[in-house]
C-alpha cells in the first residue's frame, strides 16, 4: 500500500492427470509451439524460453458486437503485452485474480529439478490450449461452461527456495533474496514463501477458478499447494467512470503515481537486467513482491474522515492529496498551515512513500482487495492482495517499505502484513526453448 505505484495499491489433486512428457498436451491434442504463439498471439504469450519463466495472455476478446464506447470495450478487447512482460502487467487490470505458491517435491536436488521441469512444461502447453479453445472445451464439464475467454491470464514464477532445492544457487540472483523483518509484519509462515508462483486473472471469477483448479490438476502430485489467495477490484460493469483508480477496502483510491508501459523509465524500474552468464536467464524479465496485507478495518472506520485523511495524506473524496485540487496533483511535502504544520503530515502514508523519502524508489503495482470474511474468533479477514513488479526489490519495494517503517507510517496502526514471497518472473524470447529451458 504505497504511493509508488497507481493501481492498489493442500495438495494438487491429480485428477487422473497424464505423466507430463516432452509433448505436451491439451484436452488430448498436441500443441505445438506454431499452435502455441498462434493462440495466444506473439504479443500476447510470455512464457519459459531460454530457460525462463513467464506467462500467457489470452488474445481472445470477451466477445464480439461489443459497443467501443461501452466500459466492456476496453476489457473486452484486450490482447496481451508485448513479447517479455507477463500477463499480470497488462492493462487494464483484470477485476480477479488468484495467486498461489506451490512447493516441488522431491528430496534429491535432481528430483526437484526434474518435478519442476515437468510441471512447467504441462503448465506451459496447458496455458496455451486454455487460451486457443477454452477451459470448457479442454476440460469437459468444466464450471466455466458457457462463458467466455474473459481475458484469462496466466503468469508463472520462481521461488528462491526452487533454486536452492534444485541445487541451483548459484543462479539465483541476488534481488531474489529473502525480504528483511518490518515493523508492520506479523508474518504467518504458512502464507510465506513457495517454489513455484501461478498467478491466474480473468474479468470472472468463475473463469479464475476453473483454470486454477484445472492447472493443478494437470500439475498432479508433483506440487503440493503452499498458500492461495483470491483477490478482487470493482468490476467495469458498475464502474461511474472505469478509467478512475480504484478503491480499496479502507475506501481510499489506492495508488496514483505507478510507471506506466508507455513511460521511456518504464523499463528500467520495471523489468530487471541481468546480461552476466549465469543470471542471463532473468535478462528482461521482472521480480514481483507478494503480501497478504490484512486491514483492521473496525479501527479503520472508528476515525473520522479526517483523521483517515491526515493518515493516508490525501482526501476520502477524489484522491487529492492534502493541499491539492486533484488526484494526478504531486503531493506538496513543503507546505505548511497557518500554525506552521505540515499540510500533509509527518507519519502520513503519502510523505512517507514518496520519492523523494525512498531515493527516487518506484515499482508497478497490481493490487487486488480480499475478503475472506471472519475467522472463529471474530476477527475480518480481508484486506489487500498486494503485487508489486520492479527491477530490483532491494531498490523498490524493501526501499519503500524501510521508509514506511523508519518514519513510523501512521498506517501502519491499522494494516497487519501477514503473508509475503518473492518470485522471480523472467521473459520468453521471441524464439527459445520450452518451459524448463536451460535453467532447469
Amino acid at each position: 500500500m504505497s504511493e509508488t505505484a497507481r493501481e492498489p495499491g493442500n495438495d494438487a489433486r491429480s485428477g487422473g492427470s497424464p505423466e507430463p512428457g516432452n509433448e505436451v498436451r491439451g484436452g488430448g491434442r498436441r500443441v505445438s509451439r506454431r499452435g502455441l504463439l498462434s493462440a495466444a498471439g506473439a504479443a500476447g504469450l510470455t512464457g519459459l524460453g531460454a530457460g525462463a519463466v513467464g506467462g500467457y495472455a489470452s488474445a481472445a476478446a470477451l466477445g464480439a458486437g461489443t459497443d467501443e464506447g461501452s466500459a466492456l470495450a476496453s476489457v473486452r478487447a484486450r490482447s496481451g503485452p508485448e513479447a517479455g512482460r507477463p500477463p499480470a502487467l497488462r492493462v487494464p487490470t483484470p477485476a480477479h485474480v488468484q495467486v498461489l505458491a506451490v512447493d516441488v517435491r522431491g528430496e534429491e536436488a535432481a528430483d526437484v529439478r526434474a518435478s519442476a521441469r515437468e510441471v512447467l512444461d504441462v503448465w506451459h502447453g496447458e496455458a496455451a490450449a486454455l487460451h486457443e479453445r477454452g477451459l470448457a472445451a479442454v476440460d469437459e464439464g468444466a464450471p466455466s461452461e458457457g462463458l467466455r475467454p474473459a481475458s484469462l491470464g496466466v503468469t508463472v514464477g520462481l521461488g528462491g527456495s526452487l533454486l536452492e532445492r534444485a541445487g541451483l544457487a548459484d543462479r539465483r540472483p541476488p534481488h531474489l533474496e529473502d525480504l528483511p523483518e518490518f515493523g508492520a509484519d506479523d508474518l504467518e509462515p504458512a502464507w510465506c514463501g513457495g517454489d513455484l508462483m501461478l498467478h491466474v486473472g480473468a474479468e470472472d471469477p468463475v473463469v479464475v477458478s476453473s483454470a486454477v483448479e484445472y492447472l493443478l490438476r494437470r500439475a498432479g502430485d508433483r506440487v503440493r499447494v503452499r498458500w492461495a489467495l483470491p483477490g478482487f477490484q470493482r468490476s467495469p460493469v458498475t464502474a461511474e467512470d472505469h478509467t478512475a483508480t480504484p478503491r480499496n477496502l479502507m475506501g481510499s483510491v489506492d495508488g496514483t503515481v505507478n510507471p506506466e508501459p508507455t513511460e521511456p523509465l518504464f523499463d528500467s524500474q520495471v523489468l530487471a537486467a541481468h546480461p552476466e552468464g549465469a543470471l542471463a536467464w532473468m535478462d528482461g524479465g521482472s521480480y514481483v513482491v507478494v503480501r497478504r496485507i490484512r486491514m483492521l478495518l473496525d479501527d479503520w472506520f472508528a476515525l473520522e474522515t479526517g483523521e483517515r485523511e491526515a493518515v493516508i495524506g490525501r482526501r476520502l473524496s477524489d484522491g487529492a492529496p492534502l493541499g491539492g485540487e486533484g488526484e494526478d496533483d504531486r503531493p506538496d511535502l513543503a507546505a505548511r498551515d497557518d500554525d506552521g504544520e505540515p499540510v500533509i503530515p509527518r507519519r502520513a502514508h503519502v510523505r512517507l512513500a514518496s520519492p523523494e523519502s525512498t531515493l527516487g524508489a518506484r515499482m508497478l503495482r497490481r493490487g487486488f482487495n480480499f475478503d475472506l470474511g471472519w475467522d472463529t474468533g471474530g476477527r475480518r479477514q480481508a484486506g489487500l492482495l498486494f503485487t508489486a513488479w520492479q527491477a530490483d526489490p532491494r531498490s523498490g519495494f524493501t526501499a519503500v517499505q524501510t521508509s514506511l517503517d523508519e518514519g513510523a507510517d501512521a498506517l501502519n496502526e491499522f494494516i497487519r502484513h501477514e503473508g509475503s514471497a518473492v518470485f522471480a518472473v523472467p521473459p520468453v524470447p521471441e524464439s527459445g526453448s520450452g518451459l524448463a529451458g536451460t535453467l532447469l
